[in-house]
C-alpha cells in the first residue's frame, strides 16, 4: 500500500520583516504561515497470508481524504542585486501538518496525521515593475523528515512511518512594501517531500 499523499500544494501568508536591500551585505529575515494541502488519493493494495499448507491473497482498496492543514516558517537571507539585479538566496526552515481520514476496504476507517519538516535553500527574484507591489518567482532544494501516523479504527492497526530525504519546492506570489524594510505579501508554493508509503 502506498498512500502518496506528501506531495503537497502550499498556499502561504508571508511577512517579510526586513525586506533585501540594494547591497549583498543586507540581511533580511521573514515569517510566513498559511494553509498546507494535500491531496485526496486512492488505490489498491494486496495482502498475502501464508500458512505450511496454502498461501492467499486479498485485494483491497483504500481512500485518503486529507484535511487542510496549516504551515509555518522562517528564512534569512539576502540579496544579490551586486550581481544579479532582483536576485535573493535565502536558507528557510518550515513545519507543515495535516489531519488524515479515509478508508480501507478491508478494515474500515482511518484517522491519522501527517507532519514534515523541512530545511531549503531557496533563490528567489523579485521583479521591478516600478511600484510598492513586486511580484517573485523561484525555488529551492533541501532536506525535509515526514512522520506519519495512521490508525484503523475498525481493526485497531496502528501504521507509524518516518522518512527524511531530498526535498523540492517551486513557488510564486508578491510583495507589498509597507514601511521601511517591511513588506507583507501573499504567496504560491508547491512542496515535494519524503512521502507515507
Amino acid at each position: 500500500m502506498k498512500l502518496r499523499t506528501i506531495l503537497a500544494a502550499s498556499t502561504a501568508l508571508s511577512l517579510v520583516a526586513a525586506a533585501p536591500g540594494a547591497s549583498a551585505s543586507e540581511l533580511y529575515l521573514s515569517v510566513f504561515g498559511g494553509m498546507n494541502l494535500l491531496s485526496d488519493t486512492d488505490g489498491q493494495y494486496v495482502s498475502t497470508f501464508s500458512s505450511s499448507s496454502s498461501s492467499s491473497s486479498v485485494i483491497g482498496s483504500w481512500a485518503s481524504d486529507a484535511d487542510t492543514g496549516f504551515v509555518v516558517g522562517g528564512a534569512v537571507g539576502t540579496s544579490l542585486d551586486k550581481w544579479v539585479n532582483g536576485l535573493r538566496v535565502e536558507a528557510e526552515v518550515s513545519f507543515r501538518r495535516n489531519d488524515l481520514g479515509g478508508t480501507f476496504s478491508t478494515s474500515g476507517t482511518i484517522d491519522g496525521n501527517l507532519s514534515t519538516f523541512a530545511v531549503m535553500a531557496n533563490a528567489w527574484y523579485d521583479f521591478d515593475i516600478g511600484a510598492k507591489v513586486r511580484p517573485y518567482v523561484g525555488g529551492g532544494i533541501g532536506w525535509a523528515r515526514m512522520d506519519g501516523d495512521v490508525v484503523s479504527f475498525t481493526s485497531g492497526t496502528a501504521m507509524e512511518q518516518t522518512d527524511s530525504g531530498f526535498a523540492w519546492q517551486i513557488g510564486l506570489g508578491g510583495r507589498y512594501a509597507v514601511g521601511d524594510g517591511v513588506a507583507v505579501g501573499l504567496g504560491y508554493r508547491y512542496f515535494s517531500g519524503p512521502e507515507f508509503a
